[in-house]
């Protein structure tokens, strides 16, 4: 990320090439820190693994819905 930002500081390259990267790492980067942060599986309960189940759940429609209303406003705002 730091290697693309100098490239378009120094307008090697436009940020219309790599902007859809620049939005899904930090999202990308929070839901991977969430499933592997202990690296082992621990036993929990089913009440908290629904749970756990239904905050990534939401956390990727909110990451999916994000994405497509970026193309959908990219494609209709030139």
């Amino acid at each position: 990320m730091i290697a693309l930002i100098m490239l378009n500081a120094t307008e090697v390259v436009s940020y219309d090439d790599f902007k859809y990267f620049f939005w899904m790492v930090p999202v990308s980067t929070a839901v991977l820190y969430l499933l592997y942060m202990n690296g082992t599986p621990y036993n929990i309960q089913n009440e908290e693994e629904l749970k756990s189940i239904l905050a990534l759940v939401l956390t990727f429609l909110c990451l999916m819905m994000a994405f497509f209303a970026a193309i959908i406003i990219e494609h209709y705002c030139r």
